[in-house]
């Protein structure tokens, strides 16, 4: 499809009064149907510096590629429109015309690498914080455990995201939130009286957690879910890929069943997708620690992206549409 508009490349927002043309990434598109019926789309945007939530409606050109998937998200575009305060789901993007960036565009200030959104911290330190981590794991059937899994999927855990939007959906974000929780549990476990932790139990749960991840989505721009995705689940995933390196490894027994434990129930309750509910400290503790970066992530994003007139956040659909408020800066 061949959509041609006027090419002024204005910054969105600088563009709240009048449209204009801007370079995005598509993040994701999720088919909706109206009261009336009629087909729409919901999908989300990133211009470089802000995500952007958008309708389109089935009898605009740009529906039928976005919905029928040949337009897939991760693709980059060029789009006419503008930003628009709603008062229900706050700062929105109205596309008037969009089409598949060109080679042209590159000319007129198209660079695909602004349209990647990249962890902020330094993912080489990090992988080097999970080494550490795993040779520091006990009994050594476990660590063997561990060690053989990363080894095997180490390039995609550094590259995929966390999450497709709610938290650390960008470039190395999966990596990045294993890393933040890998701190945060050693920190409180050294807590003096914190409850005692089986401590390996509770990093190897953290390594874990999350790992099948890697094959649950495309790895990042796509960020979609695979089939294995779909009809597995990423803790399904994980416990399949344990088994297979445990009995490698010599790893079994009560520990084993422990660990794959804390994998099936690191989402705390069946509706947000746990196979079973937390049945030990170490598994609530993983689960709770999961809960603290991921929340805090979303809301240090959100604060992050509000101009410095305002004292609130937008709302925030991960957190039950609600909006948060900037803090006074310490004394």
């Amino acid at each position: 499809m061949n959509l041609t508009f006027n090419q002024m490349n204005t910054p969105f927002e600088d563009a709240l009064s009048k449209p204009s043309a801007c370079f995005i990434a598509l993040k994701s598109a999720e088919k909706k149907t109206a009261k009336n019926g009629n087909a729409y789309l919901r999908i989300a945007i990133y211009d470089g510096r802000e995500l952007y939530n958008s309708t389109v409606f089935d009898e605009r050109p740009y529906f039928k590629p976005i919905a029928t998937g040949e337009w897939k998200p991760g693709d980059h575009f060029k789009v006419q429109g503008k930003p628009v305060l709603h008062p229900q789901y706050g700062k929105i993007f109205e596309i008037q015309q969009m089409r598949p960036v060109e080679d042209r565009d590159k000319k007129e200030g198209y660079k695909p690498d602004l349209l990647c959104e990249r962890s902020p911290v330094d993912l080489d330190l990090c992988w080097t914080e999970v080494q550490e981590t795993i040779a520091s794991l006990k009994p050594e059937p476990l660590r063997l455990s561990v060690q053989t899994l990363f080894e095997r999927h180490e390039e995609s855990f550094r590259a995929t995201a966390a999450a497709k939007l709610a938290h650390h959906a960008f470039f190395g974000g999966l990596m990045h939130h294993t890393v933040l929780m890998l701190r945060e549990a050693k920190a409180l476990m050294n807590v003096r009286d914190f409850p005692p932790m089986n401590e390996s139990l509770v990093l190897a749960g953290i390594l874990l957690h999350d790992l099948g991840k890697v094959a649950e989505m495309e790895i990042y721009p796509r960020s979609e879910y695979t089939l294995e995705g779909q009809l597995i689940a990423h803790q399904q995933i994980a416990l399949c890929w344990l088994d297979e390196a445990a009995k490698a490894s010599g790893f079994e027994g009560d520990l084993l069943i422990h660990l794959k434990h804390i994998i099936l129930s690191h989402h705390g309750q069946p509706e947000f997708g746990a196979a079973v509910m937390p049945q030990t400290k170490e598994a609530m503790f993983v689960h709770l620690i999961d809960l603290l970066d991921s929340r805090l992530q979303i809301i240090q994003f959100a604060l992050d992206k509000t101009d410095e007139t305002s004292t609130l956040t937008e709302k925030l659909w991960a957190l039950d549409n609600r909006a948060f408020r900037k803090t006074p800066p310490p004394a």
